[in-house]
């Protein structure tokens, strides 16, 4: 950063006294060619001086402030707390409980018991029997004979055709383009920070206070000495990073476009086209005619048939019977049981716990600041349509 303030602050040296230069040879071309003077006024029809120009240059320096910064810093501090403290006891307690008493008592209770006795029936059914029948019958007898017809036919040809059809063919071109590409490129850059640093530091230690027996180093047993720390020193470090600047530059590069164009293009087809003819062919025609003939068929013949039979019925018949069942009663009883009860007592206790403070610090802290001035541009004057001062 010190190398950049640096050189910006010789080419605004280099620029003031290029201007002056300038000034001062146009002046004397002025006294003795003819050109204008150093006050830049038309002294001539042949050597003119342009208005001055003013431009603002930007500048950086090194300005250091004083920064108040807020320092955590946490001790341990004792505080007083009110607890409450369990104390357990067992107590004696009372409850009346229900215990199950179990008797046997004799009940009655009439049930139905199932009686089956045989009974006789009787029913009419249907006899299927079977008997020899003569009967005549009429059956169509197929008679098959050949028969000469004449039928049309369908004999297919195949044609061979020429047909047009359109066709779009893709085409491959180059063609050149161009576009922006960004690029970085890495710039060193001074930056300045602060580093906390250790030194050693001699501080004396170890005298007691004065008595009547002398100072440090007397026969009563007082000592001196000196004794090392590290105090920490704030320093300024000037470190080099690289910075990424953007750069925009254009580039061409080569693309295939692909178009398209429509041809006429022919085809040969196979097409089918039907022809009809006739033609004569002798056929199997079959025919039925009727015929009578006398055949034995089976014919059932069905006949009722009283019959007996048996069935069982049964019947529900009413019965007493003794049965003994066990009875569930409940009995009060009281029964003794011991129980933890917890009582709670205040107790104060003492414990540290971290108090975090902040403390104000002082640092100093160096930053660059842009300082923008005016800069008059002197422009050269020009004679006779050709600038006179180089």
């Amino acid at each position: 950063m010190r190398r950049f303030v640096t050189g910006l602050t010789a080419l605004a040296m280099l620029l003031q006294v290029t201007s002056v230069a300038w000034a001062g040879r146009c002046h004397s071309r002025g006294h003795g060619g003819g050109c204008a003077s150093a006050s830049y006024a038309h002294s001539g029809p042949d050597c003119y001086a342009p208005a001055p120009q003013y431009q603002y240059q930007t500048s950086y320096q090194a300005v250091t402030r004083t920064v108040h910064r807020q320092v955590p810093v946490t001790t341990m501090q004792e505080i007083s707390e009110t607890v409450q403290v369990p104390v357990p006891r067992t107590e004696t307690r009372q409850q009346t409980i229900q215990v199950p008493v179990t008797r046997t008592e004799t009940r009655q209770q009439t049930i139905m018991v199932p009686t089956t006795r045989v009974v006789n029936q009787q029913r009419t059914v249907l006899r299927c029997e079977y008997q020899t029948q003569q009967r005549q019958v009429t059956e169509m007898v197929p008679v098959t004979q050949a028969v000469e017809q004449t039928v049309t036919v369908c004999v297919p040809q195949v044609v061979n055709e020429t047909r047009t059809a359109s066709v779009v063919v893709p085409e491959v071109h180059q063609e050149q383009r161009q576009a922006t590409v960004t690029t970085y490129r890495h710039v060193p850059e001074v930056v300045n920070h602060q580093v906390v640093c250790y030194q050693p530091q001699a501080v004396a230690s170890g005298c007691g206070a004065v008595s009547s027996c002398g100072g440090c180093g007397d026969p009563c047993g007082h000592s001196c000495g000196t004794s090392i720390q590290m105090v920490p020193v704030v320093q300024n470090v000037a470190s080099t990073v690289m910075r990424c600047v953007p750069e925009q530059h254009v580039q061409t590069y080569t693309v295939n476009v692909c178009s398209y164009r429509t041809e006429q293009r022919a085809y040969n087809v196979q097409v089918v086209r039907p022809s009809y003819q006739q033609q004569k062919q002798t056929v199997h025609v079959t025919s039925y005619q009727p015929q009578a003939r006398t055949v034995s068929v089976v014919v059932p013949v069905t006949r009722s048939v009283v019959e007996n039979y048996q069935v069982q019925v049964c019947e529900m018949v009413p019965q007493v019977q003794n049965y003994q069942v066990q009875v569930v009663e409940m009995q009060a009883q009281v029964q003794n049981y011991q129980v933890q009860v917890v009582e709670y007592r205040s107790e104060v206790r003492k414990r540290q716990v971290p108090v975090t403070t902040y403390q104000t610090v002082a640092e100093q802290v160096t930053e660059m600041v842009p300082v923008t001035t005016c800069v008059p541009v002197a422009p050269a004057p020009v004679c006779g349509g050709t600038p006179c001062c180089y």
